[in-house]
């Protein structure tokens, strides 16, 4: 009998542990409804980690844009500020914030909070301590590609920590990363498109959700074209592609197969493996 209750004991020790997201936290649409139905959730889940790698080395000032405009949109239904975390050795090139700039996007520079830390064991424990923070909005972190120290337990860590106080993390890293395997609830590829006009146009990227843990809702589509609408504080798809599912992702006898020569051929089943 004693060894009944020790067991029963220790179940509700690691119930905690157990449980990536033990509250249901709101997900947060994105705007384009083509996207956000591909979402289980209909949206990002907020309280929760999520990653952004670029297409390429070229596509990384489009990751950060990226990512930049997905927590203006966090902010205007969330107040607190943003802790943001890039290593000292980027903070004038990758790293490097313009205020005016995130204005433009949409993004108070008032509610940034930036810090620069020397190794990315000193970013983790920056974003770590952020996500014990309630009143935060959201953390966002750059990782080198040499950043060994974020593994699967180091990303856990991060997601078990936004899933208990709410709070919700970005993690920017390099594209050799996009099969490690990770605690993060969504991976996402993102690679820079020109702009309609040339220096009034829209921000543009197209997207690929190359992770979901939660799996990928019917309405999946192996990747998206969007452009930021700075006024909605939405993403959007190009007016060209906003009634219509794009060419490129239709061709082939794999739903967008010809059009992502990075992960042609892969087919859904693996986009949607969870790590």
């Amino acid at each position: 009998m004693n060894r009944a209750f020790e067991i029963e004991a220790l179940r509700r020790r690691i119930a905690p542990q157990e449980r990536l997201t033990p509250n249901t936290r709101p997900a947060l649409g994105l705007g384009a409804e083509a996207l956000d139905a591909a979402l289980p959730a209909h949206g990002l889940k907020t309280g929760a980690l999520h990653e952004i790698l670029p297409e390429s080395h070229g596509d990384f000032a489009a990751g950060t844009g990226f990512g930049i405009c997905f927590l203006a949109r966090l902010l205007r239904q969330r107040p607190g500020p943003i802790l943001f975390a890039v290593p000292a050795h980027l903070a004038n090139s990758e790293g490097a914030l313009y205020p005016p700039g995130l204005a433009a996007l949409g993004l108070d520079p008032n509610r940034l909070i930036r810090i620069e830390a020397r190794k990315p064991i000193d970013i983790l424990w920056a974003l770590e301590e952020g996500l014990s923070h309630a009143p935060i909005a959201a953390v966002a972190g750059i990782l080198p590609d040499s950043a060994r120290a974020y593994d699967f337990a180091a990303s856990r860590r991060l997601a078990l920590r936004a899933a208990r106080h709410g709070v919700t993390a970005l993690i920017l890293r390099g594209r050799q990363a996009s099969k490690e395997s990770t605690a993060a609830e969504t991976r996402w590829s993102v690679a820079s498109l020109p702009a309609a006009s040339a220096g009034s146009g829209a921000p543009r990227w197209r997207l690929a959700l190359i992770k979901s843990r939660q799996g990928m809702s019917r309405h999946f589509s192996s990747g998206w074209d969007v452009e930021w609408d700075h006024d909605t504080l939405s993403f959007r798809l190009p007016t060209p592609l906003a009634d219509r599912t794009p060419a490129w992702a239709t061709k082939g006898s794999t739903a967008g197969a010809s059009a992502w020569p990075h992960d042609a051929g892969r087919g859904n089943a693996e986009w949607a493996e969870a790590s």
